[in-house]
C-alpha cells in the first residue's frame, strides 16, 4: 500500500471542475481540455506535481474484508453510478473518474464495509451539466449511502454530517485517520469557482457510518 500521505495529497480536492472549461480539476493536478467533456488529458495530469502536505494520519494497511465495490446509490440526491477504481500512476499522480457523471473509489484504500475510512470521489460539474456528486450538499444526517460490492452484497451507510472546507483547511485527521469501525467519506469540491486558480475555493464532504 501506498503511503496515505499520497492519498491525502491526492484527494484534497477530487471531484472539481474548472466551471466552464469543461476540465475536470482535480488539484493540484493540471489537466487539459479534451474533445469529450468530462475526459481527462492523461497526458498533462502525469507531469503534473503538487505541495507538501503534512502527515497528520497512521500509515496502515487496510484490511480486506469485503468485495471491491462496483456502483453507489444515494436515493436522497438522486445518484446511481458504477464505481471506477481510482489508482496513482507511476509519478503519484490520482486519475479520476474520467466522465463527469461516473463516481471513484480510491482502490488502493479501505473497501467500503472494511475497518476505517473508504473513500468515494466524484465530479462536481461540467459543461455539459451537473456532475455526478452536483448535489452532495444536499444530503443530511440519516440519508442512507448504499455500496454494491462485486459480489452482489449491497453494504448501506448511513449520513452522520456533511462539512464544507476551504481547500487549504482540508480536516486530514477527521477524514482520513484510522477507526475501528466501516466509515465512508464521499468528497467533491464546492463555494466559489476561483477563476485565477481554475478550481472551486472549498471541498464538501460527506461522513457516513454503517448501518447497523
Amino acid at each position: 500500500m501506498r503511503p496515505l500521505v499520497v492519498l491525502v495529497t491526492v484527494l484534497l480536492t477530487a471531484g472539481c471542475t474548472a466551471a466552464g472549461s469543461g476540465v475536470p480539476d482535480v488539484s493540484p493536478v493540471v489537466l487539459g481540455t479534451t474533445a469529450q467533456a468530462g475526459t481527462l488529458d492523461r497526458e498533462a495530469a502525469e507531469a503534473a506535481g503538487w505541495g507538501p502536505v503534512e502527515n497528520q494520519v497512521a500509515k496502515v494497511r487496510p484490511q480486506r474484508r469485503h468485495a471491491e465495490p462496483v456502483g453507489v446509490v444515494i436515493p436522497a440526491i438522486g445518484v446511481r453510478s458504477r464505481l471506477e477504481r481510482l489508482t496513482l500512476d507511476a509519478r503519484g499522480v490520482m486519475v479520476p473518474p474520467g466522465k463527469a457523471e461516473v463516481a471513484g473509489w480510491y482502490a488502493d484504500g479501505v473497501r467500503p464495509g472494511d475497518p476505517g475510512p473508504a473513500v468515494i470521489a466524484g465530479h462536481l460539474d461540467s459543461t455539459t451539466g451537473p456532475g455526478v456528486f452536483a448535489e452532495l450538499g444536499r444530503l443530511k444526517p440519516g440519508h442512507r449511502i448504499l455500496v454494491r460490492l462485486e459480489d452482489d452484497e449491497v453494504v448501506t451507510f448511513r449520513v452522520e454530517e456533511v462539512r464544507t472546507h476551504a481547500k487549504k483547511d482540508f480536516p486530514t485527521r477527521d477524514v482520513y485517520g484510522a477507526s475501528p469501525d466501516a466509515r465512508l467519506r464521499l468528497i467533491t469540491c464546492g463555494g466559489a469557482f476561483d477563476a485565477g486558480a481554475g478550481h472551486y475555493a472549498d471541498n464538501v464532504i460527506v461522513f457516513a457510518a454503517l448501518e447497523r
